[in-house]
């Protein structure tokens, strides 16, 4: 285990010291990123638009799996519609998902060479490219945040809100408040991110303590492949979103009184948000 988090580790340093990568896309805009909440699953990619709808590779590659509706078109439709996928050096593989009819492909994919054009084929809701990298040895998605150039953003992530879910009820916690519980009810955190444009998009490292005590620490950096299915941080989906998408803080025990909440939220650029509150409890646990 120790050997494999060094690999994963050393896998994660050389990608990012990798100034080769660029985007794949000119002048894009992200619409959404990394681990992101999907209802009942993790966004494991980034996607985003661009003016004029060209996709080039990451880096050089080779293509060595298409699936295109033009080139097969009485084989079911996958979710990714028409997609590429690359392989670079060492075991780096990238996805570009959504694309446009087109059987034109090549072997071998400079970094200008066209892979093809956005569209919104599959299960997409609006034209945009899904991108996603994989280490296929070591069975992670990789955030390609932390490979690309990174973009201009100086927009720290917002906290819209913070609820107690009793049922199928959210009750909002303000400041200073006072609520009344009847048992240890789940504690959820709405946060947002604009990445400096219009967008609500998740966030890359989230930190929670409640009443001093560490409760929720996840860096959004690799989604890991197991026989559990896919984890962040060794978090199921469940385990970190509910059915809205906000963060799911688990393990809360309030205490009758005063009860204190730290947020510390950050994004792909750096920016953080700090948000500290404190309301009271009054407890009447029913057995």
């Amino acid at each position: 285990m120790i050997i494999r988090g060094l690999f994963r580790l050393c896998m994660l340093f050389i990608v990012a010291l990798n100034l080769s990568f660029q985007w794949p896309v000119d002048n894009g805009r992200i619409t959404s990123v990394f681990g992101e909440s999907r209802v009942d699953h993790f966004h494991d990619g980034v996607d985003m638009v661009c003016p004029d709808g060209r996709i080039y590779p990451l880096e050089e590659g080779e293509l060595v799996y298409l699936w295109d509706r033009s080139l097969f078109p009485l084989d079911a439709y996958p979710g990714g519609g028409n997609y590429r996928v690359l392989k670079h050096e060492g075991e780096l593989y990238t996805l570009y998902l959504h694309l446009q009819d087109g059987p034109a492909f090549k072997e071998a994919y400079g970094r200008r060479d066209q892979l093809g054009v956005i569209g919104n084929t599959g299960r997409s809701y609006g034209g945009h490219l899904h991108f996603s990298a994989l280490n296929r040895a070591e069975r992670i998605s990789l955030n390609p945040l932390k490979m690309l150039p990174p973009f201009p953003d100086s927009v720290p992530p917002v906290v819209g809100g913070v609820y107690v879910r009793i049922g199928g009820r959210y009750s909002a916690i303000r400041n200073g408040a006072t609520v009344r519980l009847t048992r240890h009810y789940p504690l959820l955190i709405e946060i947002t991110d604009s990445a400096g444009g219009r967008e609500r998009l998740g966030v890359h490292t989230l930190s929670v303590q409640f009443n001093g005590r560490g409760v929720k620490e996840i860096n959004f950096a690799t989604l890991e492949y197991s026989k559990n299915g896919l984890t962040i941080t060794g978090n199921k989906f469940h385990d970190l979103f509910d059915e809205k998408g906000y963060y799911r803080i688990g393990d809360i025990s309030y205490i009758d009184g005063e009860n204190s909440l730290k947020i510390v939220a950050g994004d792909f650029a750096g920016n953080e948000t700090v948000q500290e509150m404190s309301f009271n409890v009054s407890l009447d646990i029913r057995r």
